[in-house]
């Protein structure tokens, strides 16, 4: 009989999952299996597990809990929900042209995955910069799903930003979106995700304004123009 022995990766998923909504602090992770970093930025980067600073403290959270824990801890988060769960309902009761109407409205209006998306990414970003602190600056190695680092992207952004600039400094990200996915050669959400985590990791430099018919959502707000500070 073969011994099956777990992985980093996978004892480090079944803790985070055990924990449920509450999820479970990183530093409780240490305590309990030892050096995660690198085993936490891979799941991570996979989509299985979701880090929220809370109270001061970063939170684990498995992906089947995380909605939960956020419908538990942030009000508008449950709002938004709500609202498209009510949609749905008034869907079901009602004829198939109102369905599609209320479908096609409920979509431009909101858009919960990429709302959990950019929760994510704001969460990456941030937990990144801290491993880089706690490990003497040692870089991490690029998540394999990224086609294009964020240090290149900032040079082609900055340079469509300065020649698309209004007499105002605001830009619209769609604008900036058909200059670079072509020139690129990347995909809108592959544009958006850089964005979000640009604007993220240097907010003395970058102010992003709601509005637009498409953009960066932003706890729950559609901000699509963005200037330079």
């Amino acid at each position: 009989m073969t011994l099956y022995l777990m992985t980093a990766e996978e004892k480090l998923v079944k803790r985070i999952l055990s924990a449920g909504s509450a999820g479970i602090k990183k530093t409780d992770l240490r305590k309990e299996l030892g050096d995660i970093d690198a085993a936490l930025e891979k799941v991570i980067s996979k989509g299985e597990v979701f880090v929220d600073k809370r109270a001061g403290a970063y939170y684990c959270f498995h992906k089947t809990h995380y909605i939960q824990s956020l419908l538990n801890s942030d009000p508008r988060f449950k709002l938004t929900y709500d609202m498209i769960q009510s949609l749905q309902a008034s869907v079901s009761s009602s004829n198939k042209e109102l369905a599609h109407t209320v479908e096609t409205l409920a979509n431009n209006i909101s858009n919960l995955a990429r709302f959990v998306l950019e929760i994510k990414n704001d969460q990456q970003s941030s937990l990144h910069q801290q491993m880089l602190a706690t490990t003497n600056n040692v870089p991490i190695p690029t998540a394999p799903r990224r086609t294009m680092s964020v240090h290149d992207f900032k040079e082609e952004f900055d340079v469509a930003l300065a020649n698309s600039g209004s007499s105002i400094g605001w830009v619209e990200l769609a604008k900036l979106r058909n200059e670079l996915c072509d020139r690129c050669n990347i995909t809108s959400d592959e544009f958006y995700r850089l964005v979000g985590e640009l604007t993220s990791m240097h907010q003395d430099r970058y102010e992003l304004s709601t509005g637009g018919g498409e953009g960066v959502m932003i706890r729950g707000l559609l901000h699509g123009f963005v200037r330079c500070i």
